[in-house]
């Protein structure tokens, strides 16, 4: 395969297909026509799992990749487009919008081309498709769990530090079984006070409390056959709790105000940051509810235990942002990647994320380097002091560059955390091949979209979404 070929780039949300990527899409691209693109799909399995930017390629993606390399070898990237999210998205817009027009181009089952990108539109609710990046000896064996007990109705329990993709695999078990044609809806546990909460999940009727002037039906009622996610779950008061656990074990329903029992069909699928057993020891945390719950559980280990996953999640956010800010190819260097494994990543992949689309942002050429990297100290603690099998240079190296970071590119702010003097450092840095930018400062990293502080020829087209 051509080494110019970056490789697939998911885009799975409605909110990424309105802001991230619309100017990308807005742009008049020449489409190919359906019957061009008819081979990618025959090398789709009909019941299949495509796994993106995997490290090692899971069965059945060569084919595709192939495929979509022959339809277009000039293209550097694939654009894949859950049809559902385009159908979502194209019927917000009017006629006029030219945002609108491709999307309408794309569910007529064409592709549209530009000199360096492919976007395509799947049919997701056929052939479901995950945007997963890591090692597959270990990623294969949990997503073939999660596709097998897709289609049980027992309740699943995801857990997980914050921004390990514990809404991925929700969204997963829903997609793989047969509930993917159906309603999946989310709440957040946490981000409503409790009586509001109880009329989100349950409903309630007419004159059931101050202001209730109609009936109203809940998550659970309203997702049908479908899927509700209920993030954050450790943060449901016991009150709620009491209910919910009424709700599993007789798989009905009563809304606020009513005595009526309603029967409910959805599947439930949970997540939690917090140490639930824990919680249970101390009385925060119902213990039936919490055994209920494990009907299937899925427990994510964080990124510093997943150092090969790295270089790879950073890679593909810079393609993806390289995409979405017009850049051009992104390449991360040698210092940056060192600096990326060894460190603590206390916010997961979701920090990673937004180190990497800031620095592509920050970044004055086609090369991330340890200078645009807006990482933040971290506590050595007992979760940070793993460090990736390297060489004694190699960590020595890597150290230096991460206390630099740290310090803003000050020498002797630097020295004085790794206790040396500014001399030793400075030959340190000599023999390991480590240099800073006049001034001996490293540049304020841009903020991600959004924030203010992005280029002018890139800073339109967000400001004017809502």
């Amino acid at each position: 395969m051509d080494e110019a070929w970056l490789g697939f780039i998911p885009l799975c949300t409605a909110h990424e297909l309105r802001r991230d990527f619309r100017d990308l899409l807005v742009a008049g691209l020449p489409a190919a026509s359906a019957s061009q693109t008819a081979a990618l799909w025959r090398a789709f399995p009909e019941r299949g799992l495509d796994v993106l930017w995997c490290r090692n390629s899971p069965p059945g993606s060569t084919r595709f990749i192939a495929e979509a390399a022959a339809l277009d070898r000039a293209a550097r990237a694939v654009l894949l487009v859950a049809r559902s999210t385009v159908r979502d998205v194209a019927a917000e817009l009017p006629a006029s919008d030219p945002l609108g027009a491709n999307l309408r181009r794309l569910l007529g089952g064409e592709a549209l081309r530009a000199a360096d990108h492919l976007v395509i539109a799947f049919d997701d609710q056929r052939r479901p498709c995950l945007g997963w990046v890591g090692d597959w000896s270990e990623t294969g064996p949990l997503l073939e769990r999660v596709g097998r007990l897709a289609e049980e109705t027992l309740p699943a329990l995801v857990r997980g530090e914050t921004g390990t993709g514990k809404e991925m695999i929700a969204r997963a078990l829903h997609v793989l079984g047969r509930r993917r044609e159906k309603e999946f809806l989310a709440i957040n546990c946490a981000e409503l006070p409790e009586s509001i909460l109880e009329s989100e999940l349950f409903g309630y009727t007419r004159g059931a409390f101050t202001g209730a002037g109609t009936d109203r039906i809940g998550l659970f009622e309203a997702a049908g056959e479908g899927t509700v996610f209920l993030d954050e779950i450790g943060e449901l008061p016991l009150a709620a709790q009491a209910k919910l656990l009424r709700v599993l074990e007789e798989h009905c329903v009563r809304r606020i105000g009513s005595s009526q029992a309603r029967p409910l069909s959805c599947r439930i699928v949970a997540a939690t940051n917090r140490d639930l057993p824990r919680d249970v020891e101390h009385g925060r945390f119902r213990a039936d509810l919490f055994y209920r719950l494990r009907g299937f559980e899925v427990h994510l280990r964080p990124l510093r235990e997943r150092r090969d996953d790295i270089l790879p999640l950073a890679q593909m956010f810079a393609a993806r942002a390289a995409l979405r800010f017009r850049t051009g190819r992104i390449e991360i260097g040698e210092d940056a990647q060192l600096v990326l494994i060894s460190h603590a990543w206390p916010g997961n992949i979701r920090e990673l994320r937004q180190t990497i689309d800031a620095a592509t942002l920050g970044s004055p050429g086609e090369r991330l380097d340890v200078r645009q990297l807006p990482l933040l100290p971290f506590a050595h603690d007992e979760r940070s002091a793993v460090e990736p099998l390297l060489t004694a240079s190699a960590v020595e190296r890597a150290h230096i560059l991460r206390t630099l970071a740290s310090t803003a590119g000050n020498k002797m702010a630097a020295a004085r955390t790794l206790g040396l003097s500014r001399q030793s450092l400075q030959r340190r840095m000599i023999r390991h091949g480590i240099s800073l930018p006049a001034g001996n400062e490293l540049p304020q990293p841009a903020e991600a979209p959004g924030n203010g502080s992005a280029r002018p020829d890139r800073s339109n087209y967000w400001k004017q979404i809502p």
